[in-house]
């Protein structure tokens, strides 16, 4: 895709979140988001591209009783 397209940002969204799977299949977990992310900056770094934005899983914020999510909102312990 870079090869084909100027690309200069990636929104990344890319991630595995449900937490008792990745309990369950935790190096699939880890393949999946940490070495799939760290292949995807390795290929932005090689093509000049510095623009990221990574998208988080809203299941930080637990059940929430209100909506829409704020940034500010309370996170789940």
């Amino acid at each position: 895709v870079f090869n084909q397209f100027d690309i200069d940002a990636v929104i990344h969204f890319a991630g595995l979140k449900v937490v008792g799977e990745s309990i369950s299949e935790p190096l699939r977990y880890y393949q999946n988001n940490v070495e799939g992310s760290l292949n995807l900056f390795d290929v932005m770094a090689a093509n000049g591209c510095k623009k990221l934005v990574f998208s988080s899983s809203a299941n930080v914020y637990g059940d929430p009783d209100s909506f829409p999510i704020k940034e500010d909102f309370p996170l789940s312990t």
